[in-house]
């Protein structure tokens, strides 16, 4: 959101993120048998589908442009770190 070239999109994920956080509580405070419990997973499926397209075709395109380098070498750096401690968790 530092960046003014890449802060409007920035905020719109933000906003995107506090969506999917509300559709994942909603889906954990209700019972599995709840006939609406299904439409509320299909809602979180697509959003969190757009919010991915977006961010691959959008964000990631805007914030190459507006990062160093060295912020991107660290960026993937750190992605790498993560990944491989999701998968040894």
């Amino acid at each position: 959101m530092e960046m003014d070239l890449t802060q409007e999109k920035a905020r719109h994920s933000v906003a995107e993120h506090h969506e999917i956080d509300e559709l994942i509580e909603l889906l954990d405070e209700t019972d599995y048998s709840a006939t609406h419990w299904l439409t509320h997973a299909k809602q979180l499926q697509e959003l969190v589908t757009h919010h991915l397209d977006e961010e691959e075709q959008e964000v990631f395109q805007l914030a190459g442009r507006g990062l160093k380098d060295k912020q991107k070498t660290a960026l993937a750096s750190e992605y790498h770190e993560e990944m491989q401690r999701q998968r040894s968790a």
